[in-house]
């Protein structure tokens, strides 16, 4: 394979050297001329690559394959070859990946601002969902590489980006871009919020009432989210800002399902354990690492007779629905912000994939004040 084609995607250059070697008969019609195994080996490149250079030969009617055997050069392959062709539509599909429904977490105002501006410039966008499963999202970055994609936004569930098949769409030269977890890689675009600051301004804003035993509660690994972990880390910096050695025993790492519906239709459920210990333990506050999570305290505390903010205060983080809905303290994220920072970045990036620069933004945040939060009763 010709490496001097840098820039090109690399099934289109193996299409090339099969097609030559075709035109020079370095070939037998009654052997396969190619496997998907070997052309992964041969070219070092994923089978999901093989497999597209394959694909499209063969809906050229260059190539046909036996299951269990390999790819076989047609009867009629030159003459395919050498027919007028009409060049590859390019595609205007730009897809999401998303690891819950759009409904959740805000991020219907992003999707929207997106779709709006895409479809002003002719794209329009396609919505996949992980249902916070890892090896469905695995799957779902697999099946993204087989369609004629333009960009690809990805939302991961955790640190690990799948960098191995992120590169595949990099190769092809589909731009993408990498929100709501930061990534240090340099050729990946990665819009995130101000995730550090926020955790910064809400743990300030309950400083500033009075409380000192402030809890911050995750349902995420802190070491595997990086979202969490800025948020976590604003937390730590405004304890050192004012004085407040961080209390180990107040960091609660809790792997639970907190569902705010579920956990008021279920007395038995282990998060009602959680959160009276940590009032028993003296906490007057709990910075919460979402609103999700935030909503379902609140239900926790009113199942075990305690008042939101008398007994505890509640602070969340996305200023989402469920925030709204139960009158949570929260951090705004500004998901229109977000979603037009996203939009003008593919829109730059699929204008020409193959010299434009990845862009890394980091998209303020705001506290938003409502009932959740007040003085300690003690005070």
């Amino acid at each position: 394979m010709d490496n001097s084609q840098y820039g090109r995607p690399k099934y289109e250059l193996i299409m090339e050297d099969l097609l030559a070697q075709i035109r020079s008969n370095d070939f037998s019609y009654s052997q396969p001329i190619c496997t998907e195994r070997q052309i992964s080996e041969k070219y070092g490149v994923s089978r999901i690559t093989a497999k597209r250079a394959i694909t499209d030969l063969e809906s050229q009617g260059v190539l046909y394959r036996k299951r269990g055997v390999g790819s076989f050069v047609t009867r009629n392959a030159h003459s395919s070859m050498n027919a007028p062709t009409t060049p590859r539509e390019t595609s205007k599909m730009v897809s999401l990946l998303l690891p819950f429904d759009i409904t959740k977490g805000g991020m219907f105002d992003a999707i929207e601002t997106i779709n709006r501006n895409l479809n002003q410039s002719g794209y329009f966008i396609s919505i996949h969902t992980t249902d916070t499963s890892l090896p469905k999202e695995k799957a779902n970055l697999k099946l993204l590489l087989t369609q004629n994609i333009s960009g690809l936004v990805y939302y991961p569930m955790r640190d690990k980006i799948n960098l191995n098949l992120l590169n595949e769409f990099v190769m092809a030269n589909v731009p993408v871009v990498v929100i709501d977890k930061a990534t240090d890689c340099p050729y990946l675009s990665n819009i995130i919020s101000d995730n550090f600051e926020g955790g910064r301004l809400a743990t300030q804003h309950l400083l500033d009432l009075g409380h000192r035993n402030i809890a911050f509660l995750t349902t995420a690994p802190i070491e595997e989210t990086s979202s969490v972990r800025n948020r976590f880390g604003g937390y730590l910096d405004a304890l050192r800002a004012y004085g407040i050695p961080p209390n180990p025993q107040n960091v609660i790492y809790a792997p639970l399902n907190m569902v705010a519906s579920q956990i008021s239709q279920n007395p038995e459920h282990p998060a009602h354990a959680v959160i009276r210990q940590l009032y028993a333990a003296g906490i007057t506050a709990i910075f919460a690492e979402n609103d999700g999570v935030a909503a379902a305290i609140k239900v926790c505390c009113a199942h075990l007779g305690l008042q939101v903010p008398q007994d505890i205060s509640i602070c969340g983080f996305d200023n989402s629905a469920f925030a709204k809905n139960a009158d949570i303290t929260t951090v705004n994220q500004n998901f229109a912000k977000i979603g037009q920072c996203v939009s003008d970045a593919l829109l730059d990036l699929m204008d020409a994939p193959a010299t434009k620069p990845a862009c890394r933004i980091t998209v303020p945040v705001e506290l938003v004040v409502r009932a959740s939060t007040a003085a300690p009763r003690l005070l």
